[in-house]
């Protein structure tokens, strides 16, 4: 038996995992992905603990999310996305478009001609907004929100400066997926990031495995 459920471009939503079931994100843009221990959520994802776990800055399958705690919350079991997802960078939000507005049109404008994107108002709320409103019924606040996953985010790294930029690089027409089986019982939250006003509906399945 599964669950499905739709996340609305630049919105967010909330998922009980239990421990043994698997959680499904499917998508043609980024999906901002947080995870907090579902009996304890001062417990929750950290990124530098799971980079240096893994020895590496990438994730992908076989590879584990670690809480601020140390401990082991999901695994990747399957990770079909040609990309790297990023573990860098945080979250958009009102003051990010406030700051930028206009020039991440600028910036990217060339690029997403030759791809064909239309141009269209940058967004006046962003991941941080989505997750904190999700997360609020566990009493959650903006400021313990952690720093997530993007999944379909790819960022080039220079590994000499150490200096980033965003990739075009973007899941296949129809969605990539990425699946995430919980080692304990997992509060997760998602928000389908709005990409600069690009972004789109994210699909989410749970299912338990056998």
């Amino acid at each position: 038996m599964s669950k499905e459920e739709i996340i609305e471009k630049n919105t967010g939503k909330t998922f009980s995992v239990e421990k043994g079931q698997v959680i499904r994100v499917i998508g043609e843009s980024t999906a901002d992905f947080v995870v907090f221990n579902l009996h304890n959520v001062r417990e929750r994802f950290d990124q530098a603990r799971t980079k240096v776990d893994q020895g590496k800055i990438y994730v992908t399958a076989g590879d584990a999310l670690i809480s601020k705690f140390n401990n082991v919350m999901m695994t990747i079991v399957e990770d079909t996305y040609a990309g790297s997802h990023d573990l860098q960078k945080g979250m958009c939000s009102t003051s990010f478009y406030q700051k930028w507005g206009d020039r991440i049109f600028e910036i990217y404008g060339g690029t997403w001609k030759r791809l064909g994107r239309k141009r269209e108002g940058a967004p006046d709320h962003g991941c941080w907004e989505n997750l904190t409103e999700a997360l609020k019924p566990w009493n959650i606040t903006a400021e313990d929100v952690p720093s997530p996953l993007n999944i379909f985010q790819t960022m080039v790294i220079d590994p000499k400066s150490g200096t980033m930029r965003y990739s075009m690089t973007r899941p296949r027409t129809g969605g990539d997926r990425v699946d995430l089986r919980a080692e304990m019982d997992c509060l997760v939250g998602i928000s389908a990031c709005p990409e600069g006003g690009r972004g789109k509906e994210i699909k989410v399945v749970i299912y338990q495995t056998a």
